[in-house]
Parts: C-alpha cells; structure tokens; sequence
C-alpha cells in the first residue's frame, strides 16, 4: 500500500508539471500590409537548459534575462516565418518576461511591413523534442484560429477568413485536450466522483444512481465554473492569479479531507458551486492569452472551450465510475480510497504551497 501511495503521488506530480501550450498571435492589417507577430512561449521546458546560474532548481526572472539571446536565439532556430520562398528573421524582435496563471512565459513581439499574408507560411518545431503532446494555438486577428501540433508543424496562411463553424471545431478540440491535460481538475472530479460512487455502493442499480448523482455534482460544478469562464474571457472581471491557482488547489484539498475523513454528505452543491465559480477562472487562460478579440468569434470559441470542457469531463466520469466500483468490490476498498485521497490531499498541499510562494 504504501508502495501505491508514493506511486500515485509520483506519477500525479508529474503530470501536474507538464507543459501545455504556447500561443502565437498574428495581428494583419490588410490595408496597409503591417504584419505584427506575438509569441507566448511557455519557459517551463526551457528550465531544462544551462540557464540555472545558482543551481538551485528555480528559473528566476534574473536568470530568464541574463540568458534572453540564448533563449531568442532558441526560438529563431524553431519558429521559421518564409514570405514567398524567403526568410523573416525574427533577429532583433522585442523580448519580455511575465507571469500568467501560474505559469513563466516569454513574449517574444515584432513587426513586419509590406506583408500580404497569403504569402506567409510557417514552420514550427518548438519543443517537440522534449514534449511530444505540445501544441502551438495561433490566432490570426478576425481571421481564423489553428493548432499545430507534433504531426503538424506547418501552416500556410491565407486571406480567407475563417468559418465560425471552423472556429468552434477548434476551441471544441482545445477544451477536450485542456479538461484531460489539466491534472488539477481531474483530480477534482475524481474527488467529487468519490462519493456518489460510496452513496450508492451495493444497491442493485448503483452504477447508475452513481452516475445519475455525480451529474448533477457535475452539472453544478460545470454551471458555476462557465458563469466566471465567461466573465473572465469578456475581460469584466479577473481575480489576482495567485488567488485562482491556489484557489483550485485548496478546493482540491478540501473535498480530498472531506472524502478522507469520510464525510461524504459534506460535499454538497454549494461547496461545488462555489470551487467551480474558482476552477471557471483557471479556464479563462487559454481563451485570455489566445487573444480573440471579435466579440461574436469570441463567444463562439468561448461556447466551443466550454463544450469541450464538457466532453472531456463525461469522458472521464464514464473511465473512472467502472474502476471505482471495481475498488469498492475489494474487501480493502476503505485502504484504498483513504490512500488516494491522502495521496491527493498531499499533492494539493503542495500545489498550494508552491503557488502562494511558500516553496
């Protein structure tokens, strides 16, 4: 058991440390051909390279600027724009460092004249080769919004402007990969799942009480974090980002000490209602840094994030009901749930430690 335990609280923490995405904004002015591109590049992964000057594991800002033209000299070498046949150089480009969600990323900012965009392609290969799942989000104002990923790498850009259609496929996708690569709320569904699967236990239709129950758990939880999802993506209101990373990460803590201390009839819809309105705000970072700017494109990416949110929820809930019931079948099935809420109690703690600062 205690082998589980530390196994569990391994392979969660390193889940919790991979690297999302980067973002890539591209900014066109079709009349008079300015070209102004923003990248977003996560510094997560850059933490791996000879830039720990004090070797004491922690990428200060100091550091990320005393080592800014390795870090720009990096990127140049894996974002590659070719405007009919011919390089851009990114060479000289406006380089910046800052904090969002929980996360360092380097912004790397420069303009272009005399661009007509149908010409412009790139190619781009960043961070492939130490996170197969990484994806570049790229916005092109009023235009259309594209992923690129590990299979593919390259995008030519046309004049055309993007279907809202199109537009809601591809927020839809990026919801789904969000809700399963965001292991912070996936432990707290799983948290939340706990209970309605012991409420239920041993009744002759319990899989499916289960799951009629945690729907509504998740319905609720789903209703509050799409009210502050949508709050924070219009720009009306957004707390301190400390406040929502540690936020998410306390409310992790609590339902696992609720479930721990078997206090099961405690998790009720107000306690849910009132993380998710939290968790919503966590959310909002990839609709905010993706920059859609046009109130309707907005709505309709901020509707599409949210569906796939959703799926990726249902996706989880359907995974996980069958193994809990397996659990609950076990004549150990108490040491079992006590050590994954334990273990997630463990893992929330840190988390919060680590985002208010304490360590």
């Amino acid at each position: 058991m205690r082998f589980l335990l530390l196994f569990y609280i391994f392979i969660v923490s390193l889940c919790a440390h991979q690297l999302r995405e980067n973002y890539l904004r591209v900014d066109y002015n079709a009349t008079t051909q300015n070209l102004l591109i923003d990248f977003e590049v996560e510094t997560r992964l850059l933490e791996n390279s000879n830039i720990d000057d004090n070797h004491n594991e922690i990428i200060s800002f100091k550091e990320l600027r005393h080592h800014k033209k390795n870090l720009l000299h990096y990127a140049i070498k894996h974002i590659e724009f070719f405007y009919h046949g011919k390089k851009l150089t990114l060479d000289g480009a406006k380089v910046t460092f800052h904090r969002y969600q929980d996360q360092t990323y380097m912004q790397i900012e420069k303009s272009f004249k005399d661009i007509e965009l149908y010409g412009l392609k790139l190619h781009y290969s960043m961070f492939f080769e130490l996170e197969k799942k990484h994806k570049l989000l790229i916005h092109i104002t009023q235009k259309r919004d594209v992923i690129l990923d590990n299979e593919h790498r390259k995008y030519l850009f046309l004049s055309t402007t993007m279907t809202q259609f199109q537009r809601f496929k591809v927020f839809v996708q990026e919801g789904i990969y969000h809700i399963l690569d965001g292991t912070d709320h996936l432990l707290f569904i799983l948290m939340l799942l706990i209970p309605s699967v012991v409420k239920y236990v041993g009744t002759f239709h319990g899989i499916r009480k289960s799951f009629l129950s945690l729907l509504k758990i998740i319905t609720t939880f789903s209703i509050a974090h799409s009210l502050t999802l949508f709050i924070a993506g219009m720009g009306w209101y957004v707390p301190n980002t400390t406040f929502i990373e540690s936020g998410i990460a306390f409310s992790i803590f609590i339902v696992a000490l609720l479930n721990y201390l078997q206090k099961y009839g405690h998790v009720s819809y107000l306690i849910v209602f009132f993380f998710g309105l939290i968790h919503g705000f966590g959310f909002a970072n990839v609709l905010e840094i993706a920059g859609v700017s046009n109130v309707f494109s907005f709505v309709v990416a901020l509707f599409g994030f949210n569906i796939g949110v959703e799926i990726g929820q249902i996706s989880v809930i359907f995974v996980l009901i069958p193994i809990l019931f397996f659990i609950m079948k076990l004549s150990y099935r108490d040491r079992i749930l006590k050590l994954i809420t334990l273990g997630t109690m463990f893992i929330a703690a840190v988390w919060f430690m680590q985002r208010v600062g304490l360590i």
